[in-house]
């Protein structure tokens, strides 16, 4: 049998591996396969195509669109699980193709209800997905990872993890719902995906909507790899038994089981080596490839319908597909709703400084742009300061604005760096409460925690967030400086896990983690889950403003932007400093912060002020 396994090179990749797989495994079973991509080569007698229906017709090429015939050979391979909007899709578009299969039973036993002729597949053991071959010797530094496009329900649920994991080394991959074209780091292809699958203890899996149904491929890529799966309850599990070849938990216990299990070493090892004795044992693909060639044996058959297609020749004229649309990228939606952060900017007459290159030059840069700077700090009182301050040789500066009617909020900001273990850091903090006596929160804190190195400062006038936050810089003795939200704060590793990644890449100015947005003690949002991709500001900004930044860098940009119009703005603008002067920020994927969630948008006004500011960077796109 010779079978064509139609793909698309803008869609889901994830996609391609699947039929990939499968094809190899035609080819193991003594059968002819080529994948090829985005159109149906022509018709030939001996020819049975296989396609995933959704796919091809929201990324196929229109101009290589199945003709009536085409269709007569084709088997529909059926990815999607009842309850989702694909899986709708799907059971518009089977009925035009000769025969349907289906990954899950679920899926197939739906559509079977609804007349559909299909029937299940199994997949199985792939040689293609296995890169781990049981060498138990394989070194796992990542303890728990996830791979899972951006997603309205997954994202919150990633987001609240955060505390519980934050002293595991975690990676959240978390690449935004749009073609991907072009390697990226949130989004692994082949030998990278399971190298990574490789490297990793566990492997979280959340279901992307309220379908509970066991996701295959993710499953057995991960157990081929001996990385083993934490997941929500799923149905359709068998042969693979929870408890014996992976582990389920509600989403409320899942980070829970994940450090549980972490620190049971044998149990982890028993759950990898027995899922994939089982799997490279007892699930081959091979019937599933005996299975297509029987059944592409009885093909041509007539599709269930003929008229009508959305594949016909009309469709061909309309290059917009009417299945999946593609999902506007959140880096494409307006400003997000928590509140877009500040943006800061160079003042009039600055201009950038090459980045220094050793811990001298970065001295003599710093007090180069301490004078350019020194009139912001004019007036600047300093009220107290701990024993410690003055002993201490700090690497990070923690900068805290205490704000008007934030004080309790504040308190829990200043509580969260407290409790980091990072002991070259020192935090100071300005005061700007109405209510400076001796009994204000700042110089509580101060006075509470004489140990740590902190310094209280005061200002005569409140100049707004921007001109506070640099008479903090201006002050600050750390080589980095980490900008701590009043109304957030940070779990133990925060510190830590962001000084090594920005001691990993000199050229960086800054670095970045995930932060969990919360609305009371509900997470809602997952801020800061995209690598840095400067070209996406256009459409607002994705980086939450704690980050660990080079103070040097920083002042050498000129800070952030004192004009009161771009109030709220601040982040924002320094992030395009970054990107308009060449250099860009690293990104940790681990939630490793939480703030507060405000509805604040950027208005109108200020990102028409930001263009003017940033012409290029951030050309308006019609659309």
């Amino acid at each position: 049998m010779r079978f064509c396994f139609v793909s698309t090179s803008r869609g889901s990749h994830f996609m391609t591996e699947l039929l990939s797989a499968i094809s190899a495994a035609t080819v193991a079973a003594g059968h002819t396969a080529e994948l090829v991509l985005d159109e149906f080569p022509a018709l030939r007698d001996d020819v049975v195509y296989v396609v995933i229906p959704h796919e091809f017709r929201a990324w196929g090429n229109p101009a290589g669109f199945p003709d009536a015939r085409q269709r007569e050979r084709t088997i529909a391979l059926c990815t999607e699980n009842p309850g989702t909007e694909w899986f709708e899709q799907t059971y518009q578009l089977v009925p035009q193709f000769a025969a349907a299969v289906s990954i899950n039973r679920s899926s197939a036993t739906e559509l079977q209800r609804r007349g559909i002729r299909c029937e299940h597949l199994q997949l199985g053991y792939s040689p293609q997905w296995d890169s781990w071959k049981r060498d138990e010797s394989v070194e796992r530094p990542i303890d728990v990872l996830y791979l899972g496009a951006a997603d309205p329900r997954r994202d919150p649920l990633l987001a609240g993890f955060g505390r519980d994991l934050s002293a595991r080394m975690c990676q959240f991959l978390v690449p935004p719902l749009e073609p991907r074209t072009r390697p990226r780091p949130d989004f692994l292809k082949e030998a990278d995906k399971y190298h990574r699958l490789r490297s990793a203890k566990i492997l979280l899996n959340l279901h992307r909507t309220t379908s509970s149904a066991l996701e295959w491929m993710r499953f057995l890529e991960a157990i081929c790899n001996g990385c083993v799966v934490v997941s929500e309850p799923c149905l359709d599990s068998q042969p693979l038994v929870p408890g014996e070849h992976f582990v389920t938990a509600t989403t409320d216990s899942i980070a829970v089981v994940a450090n549980s299990l972490l620190s049971d070493p044998d149990r982890l090892r028993q759950l990898r080596e027995r899922a994939y004795d089982l799997v490279r044992a007892e699930l081959p693909m091979a019937p599933a490839a005996e299975r297509l060639a029987a059944l592409a044996a009885e093909l041509p058959r007539q599709p269930l319908e003929m008229a009508s297609s959305a594949f016909s020749v009309e469709a061909r004229r309309t290059p917009a597909p009417a299945g999946r649309q593609p999902e506007t990228p959140r880096a494409h939606e307006p400003p997000s709703a928590y509140g877009t952060p500040a943006s800061h900017g160079p003042e009039p007459g600055l201009s950038s400084i090459a980045p220094s290159q050793t811990h001298n030059s970065r001295r003599g840069l710093r007090g180069l742009t301490g004078r350019i700077l020194r009139g912001r700090g004019a007036g600047v009182q300093i009220p107290t300061q701990t024993p410690a301050y003055a002993r201490a040789t700090p690497r990070v500066s923690v900068l805290s604005v205490v704000a008007h009617n934030r004080e309790r909020e504040s308190a829990e900001a200043l509580a969260s760096v407290a409790a980091s273990p990072y002991g070259e850091l020192e935090v100071l903090i300005l005061d700007e409460t109405a209510n400076r006596h001796s009994g204000s929160t700042a110089r509580r804190f101060v006075d509470d925690h004489p140990s740590l190195p902190a310094m209280l400062l005061r200002t005569p006038v409140d100049r707004g967030l921007a001109h506070s936050r640099n008479t903090l810089a201006e002050h600050a003795r750390g080589e980095y400086v980490f900008i701590l939200d009043p109304e957030g704060g940070i779990y133990p590793s925060t510190l830590g896990r962001l000084t090594t990644a920005l001691d990993g890449d000199p050229q960086a100015i800054f670095s970045y983690p995930m932060v969990a947005a919360f609305d009371g003690d509900r997470p809602v949002q997952l801020l800061g889950s995209l690598p840095w991709e400067p070209e996406r500001l256009k459409s607002g900004n994705w980086i939450d403003g704690m980050a660990l930044i080079r103070r040097a860098r920083l002042l050498e940009l000129g800070g952030y932007p004192a004009d009161p119009r771009l109030a709220g703005c601040e982040d924002l603008h320094l992030w395009c400093r970054c990107a308009e002067a060449g250099g860009h920020g690293v990104h940790v994927p681990q939630v490793l912060a939480w703030r507060r969630w405000t509805a604040d948008p950027v208005t109108p006004a200020k990102w028409a002020l930001m263009r003017e500011r940033f012409p290029q960077l951030l050309a308006y796109q019609a659309g």
